[in-house]
């Protein structure tokens, strides 16, 4: 599985995805940012392997 972490979203989903992995998304912000949700332009923090075709992404926005 190749590293994503730093890649926007987008991107490392497109990665993951042509390797065959499916992906689950969570957000870590301030919990005054929660509420806005993430998109295509939040960046990985950091990424875990759930099973052998699961790949969960943790991220943040970079706008606040």
């Amino acid at each position: 599985m190749k590293d994503v972490s730093g890649f926007r979203l987008e991107d490392a989903m497109k990665q993951l995805k042509a390797q065959g992995y499916e992906i689950t998304v969570r957000l870590t912000a301030a919990p005054r940012l929660r509420d806005r949700g993430y998109d295509a332009d939040s960046r990985v923090v950091r990424q875990r392997l759930l099973d052998e075709k699961t790949v969960e992404l943790l991220v943040c926005n970079v706008n606040s």
